[in-house]
């Protein structure tokens, strides 16, 4: 494990889905607990939709091994949120790799 490289904080939020009061579907986030993790900047850009500009931002985030993270989760780095594509476990070192991409709200 590398736990001097992790000197950055990141909140893990986990997804709620409740039901309005017409029967759909409503996504929120709670929040989990406030790791250490190591943020390496990936990608970054802007795209086009629409006619309108859209930051395309993806960072890895490596975390502590036994912090409760899944796919479809949310991380907010520096309050910013990103939501969290694809997790890399590797029990060996001990840590996750968590693939994130930007929030476009």
């Amino acid at each position: 494990m590398i736990a001097g490289r992790l000197t950055e904080y990141v909140t893990l939020l986990r997804p709620v889905v409740t039901k309005d009061a017409y029967g759909s579907k409503v996504t929120s986030y709670v929040t989990c607990r406030r790791v250490h993790a190591e943020v390496q900047w990936k990608q970054g850009g802007t795209g086009q939709e629409v006619s309108e500009l859209f930051p395309d931002v993806r960072l890895n985030v490596i975390v502590y091994y036994a912090h409760p993270v899944e796919e479809k989760w949310r991380i907010e780095y520096d309050g910013t949120p990103y939501n969290v594509t694809a997790v890399e476990r590797s029990r060996t070192r001990g840590l996750k790799r968590l693939i994130c991409e930007k929030v476009n709200e």
